[in-house]
């Protein structure tokens, strides 16, 4: 042992770090590997993103003219990269249902997010342990695990490396200019916006970085690189109007007004950013007193009061509003779009990461006021909860999986006819931060066909959620009103309806279309519905409740 000490110690600080990344990573392979990492296949709407990937053209990706796919998401690199893993999971000859090469890459993806995290933390304070604290935060942070478990989050790892690279490429021409630095900076933040569109606020974050870390001569080294990348900024907004001209319209049909719903996103990503749980569940956890919970709390605001509390103490206070104003710019995209969910949170994640331990590592007099042992206790306990739920959130995903798959199975097995319109009512849909197969023409068709082709759609519009397992897919009571209402019941704890995209609630507890007309009537504790009277309004269509993880005909 006392060896192999020194043989580390001798390495140079990169070799290091390097090292301590790849024990740290071959550890977290084996943390995921136990709950059933490997063995989780798609989910939700995966099936049909690659529909749209593998039956598209160049084109059609860069354009965002796809059959399934919303105009705002013009991101062709996550669709190539779908189109090139089916054509080499075929090339491997793996069974259809065989999803071992996208779980692969989401997971090599992450740890290549976390190794640049990390990086750029040690390139900036050239301390090792900062490095790997920074590397470990992003790799653990269980919120960032869905992106792994849920292949539509791609996008979201892609736009990240790319970002991160951006980044890093940026604060090294920063320090020593050099006209490839310029030019991979440049092409990285193209393959940023070619991956999604929260990459727009690359430019922002670096020239607020070049300002916090350097003032003004910061600014003034990266003029030019500054400059193309906002010139390259608006050519991609522009060019996307020109391709969709009625984005704004559209949005418009989601809420009000662009900016209506600032606080509540502002909000829910603050508790994204530092509480890793579904918004629901932690809303359960706060109302019935959950004791991991509440430690949980105590000693990750105790830790964020006593380092800001340090801050001020330090005369660096400052660099609080600077961490505000970085947390403002890396969620305002989801602030326009009025929408933010605990997946999408690994961006802004590791911007406030990396920013945080720059400003830790940065002023000695605030180091000394700190109490390092305090704040080693505080990290460690923080680290030691992030590594028990990341395995909760894993095994969250792999029972989805499993459920979602036995419930499409008994779909197929109704011999439902393509020839009619087939409603089903109550589809388990999501189950904590999980989404199962609530995208059902897309696993519907692929399950009973074996390949990623649509012949048969299914409209499961009205679909159920909970927030514990055994509640999952749990038996609804039925009562049947007349010939065409009905009125169900969500009976199984923590389990009730949703309608994806509508926030339903007692003053909006209507929904009606051609179908279907729906009324709520009854709510939780959180004011999720739990009962609603259904009426059947088409003579053409097929009704089926889900019953058990299956489904029975009821019209």
């Amino acid at each position: 042992m006392h060896y192999l000490i020194s043989k580390f110690t001798g390495l140079t600080l990169w070799k290091r770090y390097i090292c301590t990344c790849v024990a740290v990573a071959l550890l977290f392979i084996v943390l995921i590997s136990v709950p059933g990492y490997f063995g989780i296949g798609l989910l939700s709407d995966d099936y049909l993103n690659i529909y749209d990937a593998v039956h598209s053209s160049l084109s059609e990706k860069f354009t965002g003219q796809l059959p399934f796919t919303n105009v705002f998401h013009i991101r062709p690199l996550y669709y190539l990269s779908l189109e090139k893993t089916v054509w080499f999971s075929k090339i491997l000859g793996l069974d259809y249902d065989n999803f071992i090469i996208y779980r692969i890459q989401n997971l090599v993806l992450l740890i290549l997010i976390s190794f640049l995290s990390g990086a750029v933390v040690l390139g900036i304070s050239r301390r090792l342990s900062l490095g790997i604290i920074g590397f470990a935060a992003v790799l653990l942070y269980p919120n960032n695990i869905n992106n792994i478990c849920w292949t539509a989050a791609r996008a979201d790892l892609l736009c990240t490396l790319f970002y991160l690279a951006s980044g890093y490429l940026f604060l090294s021409y920063l320090k020593s200019s050099s006209a490839h630095k310029f030019i991979f900076c440049v092409i990285s933040f193209v393959m940023t916006l070619l991956s999604k569109e929260i990459g727009i606020t690359l430019p922002f974050v670096l020239l607020l970085l070049a300002y916090f870390t350097e003032g003004r001569i910061g600014v003034y080294i990266t003029r030019h690189l500054l400059l193309l990348l906002f010139a390259i900024l608006i050519f991609y907004l522009v060019i996307r109007f020109v391709l969709n001209p009625h984005q704004l319209e559209i949005l418009t049909l989601y809420q009000s007004s662009p900016f209506a719903n600032i606080p509540g996103v502002l909000a829910r990503g603050i508790i994204a950013l530092s509480i890793p749980m579904d918004f629901l569940t932690l809303n359960y956890a706060l109302k019935n007193h959950n004791k991991i919970m509440l430690l949980y709390l105590f000693i990750l605001y105790g830790a964020v009061f006593y380092f800001i509390w340090t801050m001020f103490a330090s005369n660096i206070y400052r660099h609080v509003g600077q961490i505000a104003v970085l947390s403002l710019v890396a969620l305002s995209p989801y602030m326009i779009v009025g929408y933010i969910r605990p997946q999408m949170i690994l961006l802004p994640f590791c911007i406030i990461i990396i920013f945080t331990l720059h400003v830790y590592s940065h002023h000695r007099y605030f180091n000394v006021k700190l109490n390092k042992n305090v704040l080693k206790i505080f990290t460690a306990a923080v680290m030691l909860f992030w590594t028990y739920w990341t395995t909760g959130t894993v095994s969250d995903w792999s029972a989805s999986y499993e459920k979602a798959r036995t419930n499409i199975n008994n779909l197929i097995s109704e011999n439902i006819d393509p020839a009619r319109r087939n409603i089903v009512i109550g589809n388990p849909g999501r189950f904590k931060q999980t989404f199962m197969f609530d995208k059902l023409t897309g696993a519907y068709n692929f399950w009973k066909e074996k390949d990623f082709v649509i012949k048969d759609t299914i409209y499961d519009i009205i679909q159920s959620a909970a927030l514990q397992e055994n509640s999952v897919g749990a038996k609804f009571q039925i009562k049947k009103l007349s010939s065409d209402e009905f009125e169900i019941l969500a009976a199984a704890p923590k389990q009730f309806f949703y309608i994806e995209g509508i926030d339903i609630d007692k003053t909006n507890s209507v929904f009606k279309n051609n179908d279907i007309e729906v009324e709520f009537t009854e709510f939780n504790n959180i004011n999720k519905p739990i009962r609603f009277k259904l009426k059947a309004l088409n003579s053409n269509a097929d009704y089926f409740l889900a019953d058990e993880l299956g489904f029975v005909k009821i019209k």
